[in-house]
């Protein structure tokens, strides 16, 4: 059972071929060597990308390729878009209490850019970016979150990825939808090969992952000192907060023993008293300790928390939402 999934991001759920397609052949022409075709380009390139340009261009630094790779990267026109079925797959992680990270050896801040761009960076908990080599980095990722290798997939599109997943003794989930065509992805031997993530939520949906046990606290009300202006700080205001926690055992393993779930009586009096021990400018901090105190104080391995604020004219409320996990 898959409680842990590290995904790629180039190929995987970010579709930027055509643009790395371009910044490489800027990269090429430094060094007076001709432009590859995107078949070209798909069937010859392979990461770690150091080792690739080590066979292009044998007499270049790293520092002057990844140079001129980043300033065609950012002068492009070009503009990158999310894969197809990515964000309804992050979607079911989520809901079924999947932790998901990403492992990608794009630069951080480029991988910042876009994952902000497409709205797709909060669905992870944890961003490793700029790792040339996975396959080397996986072991240190995993001590780092305390993942169990029988617990934990690694999806990608190239046969780097798979590689790297099989050298660490983790599934590796081969993607139909990137760099890498099914001839090239087989010769990695994939555990699973899927098309796209629609077929593989569907895979998992009926073979592999129950849903995962939730606790719901609905409209817990409180007051709090909370605005942008001064003088809106100065008085308690009403709040409401909706939070969902995955709780740390599935309820089969609960045993009538309170100590392995969460005490929700406990928790929303110490979120009441957290939101009054000191006034809060923004309602988007304010959902942000709750939820790391859900997870960090109370075990909770996934807490989604939404706070809605009753200030603006003509609305029903303002609100915010956020997820955290471990």
């Amino acid at each position: 059972m898959f409680r842990n999934l590290i995904f790629d991001w180039s190929g995987t759920l970010c579709d930027d071929l055509a643009l790395t397609i371009e910044a490489t052949n800027y990269v090429l022409a430094q060094y007076k060597l001709p432009p590859l075709t995107r078949e070209a380009f798909r069937a010859e390139f392979q990461l770690p990308y150091p080792d690739y340009y080590a066979v292009k261009t044998p007499e270049a630094k790293l520092e002057d390729l990844e140079n001129f790779y980043r300033y065609a990267f950012d002068a492009s026109a070009l503009q990158v878009t999310e894969i197809p079925h990515a964000r309804a797959f992050l979607e079911f992680c989520r809901a079924r209490g999947i932790r998901c990270f990403i492992l990608t050896s794009m630069d951080p801040k480029a991988f910042d850019e876009q994952s902000r761009h497409l709205n797709l960076h909060h669905y992870f908990e944890h961003i490793h970016s700029g790792v040339h080599n996975k396959e080397h980095y996986i072991p240190g990722l995993m001590k780092q979150h305390g993942l169990r290798a029988e617990e934990t997939a690694f999806i990608g599109d190239m046969q780097h990825d798979i590689n790297a997943a099989h050298c660490v003794g983790i599934i590796g989930i081969g993607v139909l939808t990137g760099y890498n065509n099914a001839d090239q992805l087989s010769h990695a031997a994939p555990d699973i090969t899927v098309p796209d993530l629609s077929y593989l939520q569907r895979l998992l949906e009926k073979c592999l992952l129950p849903a995962a046990d939730t606790i719901s606290i609905n409209s817990l009300e409180f007051t709090c000192c909370i605005g942008v202006p001064e003088e809106e700080r100065a008085l308690p205001q009403r709040l409401t907060a909706n939070i969902t926690l995955t709780p740390p055992c599935p309820f089969s393993a609960t045993g009538e023993d309170i100590s392995r779930t969460i005490c929700y009586d406990t928790l929303s009096q110490r979120l009441t008293a957290l939101a009054q021990a000191e006034p809060t400018i923004l309602l988007e901090t304010l959902a942000d300790k709750f939820a790391a105190c859900c997870v960090r104080e109370f075990g909770a391995t996934r807490a989604t928390v939404e706070l809605h604020k009753y200030i603006l004219p003509n609305t029903a409320s303002v609100s915010v939402r956020t997820t955290a996990g471990k």
